[in-house]
């Protein structure tokens, strides 16, 4: 068959299918709520009222606010057509190098901004100086995440990287997928950095850039929304299930309706998924955009840095020494935070990391520890990353004196003591030999520094519900101790523990808004000075 034939074939389905994906997205998540909701359907007869509607244009626009839909719709059209989607080897596979994808999604970004700031609103301005900033911090995480693809596969186009058939046995993969995963979502105005739905000033992003539109122009600007939507999901779903794309040059139409139906799945999977994902998360603060993409780079950058180490050691680094760093670098996190919130929030994204170290070492233990190591990794989700954040947080901002937590040194020296502290753990375990350890030096390294961060964060922070998470960070650190050392232990003792560690932060958490309550504080420097 034509690899012509295929890109058409390709870029038709894809403008078909796109309005569903929005649609699907606002179906379920109106489900989730309790209510009926709309047809998945309505979306088409919503452009198509659109574009029968009169347009209101005000007289100060230029040439720019007519063209800018054309060009972002455009630019969502050229990504169905280059990026393989439900095809690889198509006609315009070339085209696909992932400086170009970069380049295509900057030009739509620009005039839409562009268009949002011709009309000359208030709300416009806004909203295009938000997107701007956006696209900023968005773009390196883009380029970075596919440089590291392009250079493990040999081809700096994601079609090239798709045909590899890379797998999920290199961590870098599973990484990279992560980062794409959060640029997807902000480069669709989609929670937790924007909220489609909204139209409150102090909020909208996206919505704002084009509130200034109306009839056709506004079914223009929806359409083009809905094809990037769609071809990103496909393209991460691709990622993840490289095998379910076709050859361009040898294909059946048996072969294409099978790859169409596993297309249409794939779209409606990731907006089931997107939908309970934006009904479980709020919508971030507008400072905290920082804090979103510089997550994202991080992970990118961990991901070309795994890669890189892994080429040049012909060996694969193993995922339990990925989620070891993680685990680490959530626990320093916490040392420049002073919101309670922001410390449950890194203390439970370290649990989790600790229970995805256990799934991680299932391939390398003994079968009869298999199920240890399952039963530690959903009792640790369970307790604590849900349980014991939720019992400190309840009881925490029950008292709005509790919010903040302060400490003895300022984020910038909690951070280099921190940084100090692991490099002399570092260091000191280096030249460290234990019989039986040789293997687990990551583990075994990441339980102490958990240990000894805990115990520095006891020591430099001020309020007692910090001190509370400084012991549950000993607690993991311990536990990490036993993954290393012992592998498992018996049922009853694993319960036993997992039991304690909630009763433990229940009773402190308790005991510290009994403080609170008594003395009118939970400062240690303020305590002290209490007399008998």
């Amino acid at each position: 068959m034509s690899p012509i034939i295929a890109t058409l074939i390709q870029i038709v389905f894809i403008l078909l299918i796109a309005p569903l994906a929005p649609g699907l997205v606002r179906f379920v998540k109106a489900r989730l709520q309790g209510r009926k909701g709309a047809s998945p359907f309505l979306s088409y007869i919503t452009l198509l009222t659109l574009l029968r509607k009169e347009m209101v244009i005000s007289d100060v626009t230029s040439w720019i606010f007519r063209v800018a839909p054309f060009v972002v719709l455009g630019s969502s059209i050229a990504l169905a057509m280059i990026l393989p989607l439900i095809f690889t080897g198509g006609s315009l596979a070339q085209l696909s190098d992932f400086l170009v994808v970069a380049g295509i999604l900057v030009v739509g970004s620009i005039f839409l901004v562009l268009g949002g700031l011709d009309a000359g609103s208030a709300f416009g301005g806004m909203g295009s100086s938000r997107e701007i900033t956006i696209a900023t911090l968005l773009e390196p995480v883009v380029i970075l995440i596919f440089s590291t693809l392009s250079f493990m596969a040999n081809s700096s186009t994601i079609d090239g990287i798709l045909k590899s058939q890379i797998n999920f046995s290199e961590p870098y993969l599973l990484l990279s997928v992560i980062a794409l995963i959060l640029v997807a979502l902000a480069e669709n105005a989609r929670y937790p950095v924007d909220n489609p739905a909204t139209h409150l000033e102090l909020t909208m992003v996206h919505e704002a850039m084009v509130l200034e539109y109306s009839g056709k122009y506004l079914a223009l600007l929806e359409y083009a929304s809905a094809i990037k939507l769609t071809v990103f999901s496909v393209l991460i779903a691709n990622f993840l299930f490289p095998a379910t794309l076709l050859n361009a040059f040898s294909w059946s139409a048996g072969n294409l309706l099978g790859a169409v139906f596993l297309a249409v799945m794939k779209i409606i999977v990731i907006m089931i998924g997107l939908a309970f994902l934006e009904s479980m998360i709020v919508k971030m603060r507008f400072y905290r955009m920082s804090e979103y993409f510089s997550i994202a780079f991080v992970v990118a950058f961990l991901a070309m840095l795994v890669a890189l180490l892994s080429s040049y050691n012909d060996t694969p680094i193993k995922y339990y020494i990925i989620f070891s760093i993680f685990t680490v670098i959530s626990v320093v996190l916490l040392f420049g935070r002073v919101r309670l919130k922001a410390i449950l929030r890194y203390y439970a994204f370290s649990s989790l990391s600790i229970a995805a170290i256990a799934l991680s070492l299932i391939s390398m233990v003994r079968k009869e520890e298999i199920i240890h190591l399952w039963i530690f990794a959903i009792f640790t989700i369970i307790t604590k990353v849900l349980a014991v954040p939720y019992v400190i947080s309840h009881i925490g901002h029950a008292k709005k004196s509790l919010t903040n937590l302060p400490s003895f040194l300022r984020p910038g020296k909690s951070y280099f003591l921190a940084i100090i502290l692991l490099m002399l753990i570092y260091f000191t375990l280096k030249n460290i030999s234990i019989v039986g350890l040789t293997e687990w030096n990551a583990l075994l390294y990441t339980a102490v520094a958990l240990i000894v961060l805990g115990i520095t964060m006891m020591i430099i922070k001020r309020n007692i519900f910090s001190q509370i998470v400084g012991l549950l960070v000993i607690e993991n650190g311990i536990a990490v101790f036993v993954l290393a050392t012992v592998g498992s232990l018996p049922l009853m003792i694993e319960f036993g523990i997992f039991g304690v560690t909630v009763a433990t932060a229940y009773i402190l958490a308790i005991l510290s808004a009994q403080i609170n309550d008594l003395y009118g504080s939970t400062d240690t420097d303020d305590l002290r000075e209490l007399s008998e």
